[in-house]
């Protein structure tokens, strides 16, 4: 696999994920969202709440 150039990685994250405890059934969410370096520069102004 070939060496992208700085700048031109692919951003690939997933914000929420959800799933259900396979014990207890209860529903768990999870929501992150990366550190904003790098190529995660774009998401400065981006609030979770």
């Amino acid at each position: 696999m070939e060496q992208e150039e700085d700048g031109k990685q692919i951003c690939l994250w997933a914000y929420e994920l959800g799933i259900v405890h396979p014990v207890t059934k209860e529903e768990m969410n999870f929501k992150c969202l990366p550190q904003k370096i790098g190529s995660w520069k774009i998401l400065e102004d981006v609030e979770v709440f």
